[in-house]
């Protein structure tokens, strides 16, 4: 197959759909809304762990918190996700569409109480376990959901939705987090955080006890017709539609039943790993999802506050205000690929989100690069003045070679004379109280040793390019938000036969989330071991890489009906076999 190959949206029969599209009914805007809440929680609990983690270091239940414990606290949802991911496959498989979100909003419900009232680190990260859960049920099932349940004409603006309620998340929990930040931030603010997301879990949750399962799975299982009235209500009483689309259904379930027996005795997915295409598919959408966290999206979005913070932004008040406002233009810009994705197509708009998304990685690179050169620089004469003794993490500290290499670990700050501000030492931090070294000039804020100058230690620097990396940032989402931010999530909705459906997309989402919890795993270390600007030059050859996989490999799929777009993973000598060449019109040359 060429790149960008495309089939003449065609039913399997040769049957065209009818000539006026569907009016668009209240039933599809409740299901896609309620849906979409698994997706608001999503960016919810990702956007307020940045904010949280602002805070919770200064808890005296959750003291001392290292890199490695900030770094485990955060990661372990996309973990934990990725575990639920992969079993909600299999769980949707068995008991439907449904339930899966059902229990999903529950567990989310649940994990929201248990991080809010957490006494300790333990009791936390067993609330961020139970997060992750129903962030893995629903990341995976959510698209599946609206892609099986959506006309068509509309499905690929419908799963961006999903997206754009990811963003808008992000935007909820900063503004959330701004109020809740004048609340005893360090004891009570970072609580009532985490225990919002409870309200509209507990909404998705009561909404779906109302909603029906989609049309496919009921009438995989036997539902005809409850199928036949869901299909009723998605259409408006559209006979037409109806019919068209019931016909659709019925095909291809007949057509799996066929096969089905010859496959009687194999799993799902050794049955996948025997069916060319749908490896083919699966590979292609597992690749989209890796590559969407290889090019750090989830570095900026879990660490936002702190990339701020380390462009020089002291005050976490207006760190807060700062993210929201990022996260506001993220949700801007995600309308963008729903207003164009049924006009452009899917693939034109990843290939120019992923070019830009390279573009702005190198530029992010870029600012922390003059950062890193704008930066004070330590005073290495003064190295055995005032800080004799042996402290912890105190030959680690004083090997710095300037502020930005010293605030970057987060063992260390760095102490300076009041009023100059471009000279100092770099300090081990006082686990009880980051604003004071465990020794030197520091150890209490004021003036020692007989000093006239009160020293002060900090953990970020001054540099004159504190606003580069900010716009830098909104830059860089916009260029996500275009379309690596809702490209996977659509293709992996539309490009698997139904009898393999959910367990690639459960596959490609656990893909997605244990590269997530890489990336947020790693990311604090990798700043220390290869500078915060050496990561994102590293994020920008990732996404080179997928840029290049991208052009050759990912197909356009605008406009297709759902059992159709399996056969554009097929050769043309597969399609022949399957006797289904004459119904598709080839737009393009293809490779066999």
């Amino acid at each position: 197959m060429a790149p960008g190959a495309v089939i003449a949206p065609v039913s399997r029969s040769g049957r065209t759909p009818p000539a006026k599209p569907p009016k668009v009914t209240f039933y599809v805007i409740l299901l896609t809304t309620l849906a979409c809440i698994g997706g608001l929680l999503f960016g919810y609990d990702t956007g307020v762990t940045s904010s949280v983690m602002l805070f919770l270091p200064n808890n005296n239940g959750m003291k001392p918190l290292s890199t490695v414990w900030q770094e485990v606290i955060v990661s372990i949802t996309p973990g934990v996700a990725a575990i639920g991911a992969l079993a909600a496959g299999k769980t949707s498989d068995s008991f439907g569409r449904r339930p899966v979100i059902l229990v999903a909003s529950g567990v989310f419900f649940v994990g929201a109480l248990v991080c809010a009232g957490a006494p300790e680190r333990y009791t936390l990260l067993v609330g961020r376990a139970l997060l992750g859960i129903a962030i893995g049920f629903a990341s995976m099932i959510i698209p599946v959901y609206i892609g099986e349940a959506a006309p068509s004409y509309m499905r690929g603006t419908l799963i961006t939705i999903y997206q754009i309620m990811i963003a808008s998340g992000f935007v909820l929990s900063n503004a959330i987090s701004v109020g809740f930040a004048h609340i005893d931030p360090d004891n009570i603010g970072w609580r009532l955080m985490f225990g919002f997301a409870a309200i509209p879990s507990a909404i998705q949750l009561i909404g779906f006890l109302y909603l029906k399962d989609t049309p496919r799975y009921l009438y995989k299982s036997g539902q005809k017709e409850m199928c036949e009235a869901v299909l009723s209500k998605i259409y408006g009483g559209d006979t037409e539609w109806v019919e068209y689309d019931l016909n659709e259904i019925k095909e291809a379930t007949e057509e799996e039943n066929a096969a089905h027996k010859a496959y009687e005795h194999t799993t799902v997915v050794a049955r996948i790993f025997k069916t060319p295409h749908v490896l083919r598919a699966l590979a292609v959408g597992c690749s989209m999802q890796m590559f969407q966290q290889l090019i750090g999206i989830n570095t900026i979005l879990y660490y936002t506050s702190k990339i701020i913070q380390s462009a020089g932004v002291e005050d976490d008040i207006t760190t807060i205000w700062i993210s929201c406002g990022i996260s506001a233009v993220q949700a801007v810009s995600t309308l963008i690929p729903m207003k164009l994705i049924e006009k452009l197509g899917r693939r034109p708009i990843l290939l120019i989100s992923i070019i830009a998304v390279i573009v702005t990685l190198c530029m992010m690179g870029g600012t922390f690069l003059l950062i890193n050169k704008d930066s004070a620089v330590i005073d290495h004469s003064r190295d055995n003045d005032g800080i004799n003794g042996t402290v912890r993490d105190l030959d680690f500290c004083i090997q710095k070679n300037n502020c930005d290499s010293c605030v970057t670990a987060s063992e260390c700050g760095f102490c300076f004379p009041t009023g100059d501000e471009m000279i100092g030492q770099c300090l081990p931090l006082n686990d009880e109280d980051n604003k004071k070294s465990t020794i030197g000039y520091c150890q209490s804020g004021t003036a020692l040793y007989n000093s006239s100058i009160p020293y002060v230690i900090k953990t970020t620097c001054q540099t004159k390019y504190t606003v580069l990396p900010i716009i830098v940032m909104v830059l860089y989402l916009v260029a996500f938000s275009f379309g690596m931010g809702p490209m996977p999530w659509v293709f992996n909705a539309e490009i698997y036969p139904l009898w393999a459906r959910s367990t690639c997309v459960s596959l490609a989402t656990f893909t997605n989330w244990t590269f997530n919890l890489l990336i947020a795993l790693t990311f604090l270390s990798l700043g220390e071991a290869i500078t915060k600007y050496g990561a994102f030059f590293l994020y920008a050859g990732f996404a080179t890489v997928g840029m290049i996989v991208f052009y050759f490999f990912v197909p356009e799929t605008k406009g297709m009906p759902i059992e159709e777009i399996e056969n554009l993973f097929k050769t043309k000598r597969e399609r022949e076999a399957a006797a289904i060449a004459p119904a598709y019109e080839m737009t393009t040359s293809e490779k066999k």
